[in-house]
């Protein structure tokens, strides 16, 4: 699930819904941060409510040396670069000049974000 970060996402991930998860699930978060209440997700892992956690953005950017998550088994932790990709920089380019063709052609832009909801 994608989920993006907006007032009514920020921390929904936390206690609640870690305890509804299986004892052997991984939460994996590529998205965004403030997503997930970290202090949750450390109590979840230690207490076994969840077998791990692979993380790549945090509620705290960067992760503290002193948090806890560094030093919990079964976490991975890695420094908010899952956005990258090959041919990711070709494709920013192509939508940049397909949306130029479009306002020219008076045509409606690709991706535009919606204001009203924060995505």
């Amino acid at each position: 699930v994608t989920v993006p970060e907006t007032p009514e996402t920020q921390g929904m991930f936390n206690f609640g819904q870690f305890q509804l998860m299986k004892d052997s699930a991984f939460f994996i978060n590529i998205g965004r941060g403030a997503t997930v209440e970290l202090d949750d997700l450390v109590v979840a892992l230690r207490d076994g409510q969840i077998a791990g956690a692979g993380l790549d953005v945090y509620q705290i950017e960067p992760l503290p040396s002193t948090h806890p998550l560094w030093k919990l088994p079964g976490v991975l932790l890695t420094p908010h670069v899952a956005g990258e990709g090959p041919y990711l920089e070709e494709r920013r380019t192509d939508l940049f000049i397909e949306n130029c063709k479009r306002f020219n052609a008076g045509l409606p832009l690709k991706n535009l974000v919606d204001k009203v909801n924060w995505y």
